[in-house]
């Protein structure tokens, strides 16, 4: 009678000599990324009763290092910047933060959204023009010219669409943490697209933008509704001492500044994009593709925001 053997005695044998035909197996792979030539970047802004801010720069390598230090000099100045506002064209002015004074620059900073400091130590370049203003309604369209390349966009001031109202809300048993909710009527006109941001008084350094920001009007076009909206979050979430539990939460007692942007469809589309891209970062499922740009001749976003502005307080 043969000896029976249990089969479990060869699970060591089999699993050794398939790491070893595994370990042999291994062939370094040397991923060569190409350079791609550098584009027109143009970044710019305009709102109601505000002159135009835009910012000409240059696409910069994939591992190249981005800090206050290179900011300066990632800005560039020599071009020119000209926008047609309904078809009148106006020429915008050079201004760079070196030319300015403390309280030029103080204003600049206000305007461009970046810390006083990183402007003072910098000479960062910005066109601008106060004999423009925004218009609700208006089309502006730039044309940017640098070193013999040029870029063009055209954006649409659309008329402001104001939140029916808004509150903070604690769900649940989450003690004092909650969210802002909203109660808002679309508008009966398909096309409408918005953005969020919000600030905490005395927390955040200035408006922030949740991880999705933007978003159309195809699926709710003339419905009334409720929706809510978590706390960006912000690298203080994740110092020493903070508490994970409050990461995307108001607490109670917050002064909540909220803003709720009017944007037109090109604006929506590059804005959807970048965030999609940004989401996706490090997913192995996300679908590779080229972030859009609503700059024909090169990259970047030239948007014309219509706010709404409110403040909420955290009381429940």
């Amino acid at each position: 009678m043969p000896t029976m053997r249990p089969c479990f005695f060869r699970l060591p044998t089999v699993l050794f000599l398939s790491a070893l035909a595994l370990w042999g197996c291994e062939t370094p792979i040397d991923v060569s990324i190409p350079n791609a030539e550098p584009v027109l970047v143009v970044e710019g802004r305009i709102e109601p009763g505000l002159p135009p801010i835009v910012l000409l720069s240059r696409s910069q390598d994939y591992f190249a290092p981005v800090d206050a230090a290179t900011l300066g000099s990632l800005y560039e100045g020599g071009g020119e910047v000209v926008i047609a506002v309904d078809g009148e064209p106006v020429v915008l002015d050079e201004l760079c933060a070196g030319d300015l004074g403390p309280e030029e620059l103080l204003l600049a900073s206000s305007l461009l959204g970046l810390p006083f400091e990183v402007l003072a130590l910098s000479n960062l370049c910005a066109y601008t023009s106060f004999s423009i203003t925004g218009q609700e309604g208006s089309t502006y369209a730039l044309e940017a010219i640098l070193d013999g390349d040029t870029a063009r966009a055209v954006s649409k001031l659309n008329p402001p669409v104001a939140l029916d109202s808004l509150w903070f809300e604690v769900p649940g048993n989450t003690d004092s943490l909650g969210f802002i909710y909203t109660h808002f009527t679309d508008p009966d006109s398909l096309g409408n697209a918005y953005r969020w941001s919000a600030m905490r008084i005395g927390k955040d350094p200035g408006l922030l933008y949740p991880t999705i920001s933007t978003v159309d009007d195809a699926l709710f076009n003339g419905l009334t509704f409720e929706f809510s909206q978590f706390r960006p979050v912000t690298g203080e979430d994740f110092e020493e001492g903070a508490n994970p539990d409050e990461i995307g939460f108001y607490k109670t007692g917050d002064t909540v500044i909220v803003r709720w942007d009017h944007i037109d469809r090109g604006a929506y589309e590059t804005i959807g994009s970048m965030e999609e891209q940004l989401q996706a970062q490090g997913s192995p499922f996300a679908n590779p593709s080229d972030v859009r740009s609503n700059i024909e001749g090169g990259a970047g976003l030239w948007v014309a925001y219509s706010p709404f502005v409110d403040t909420v307080i955290c009381i429940p």
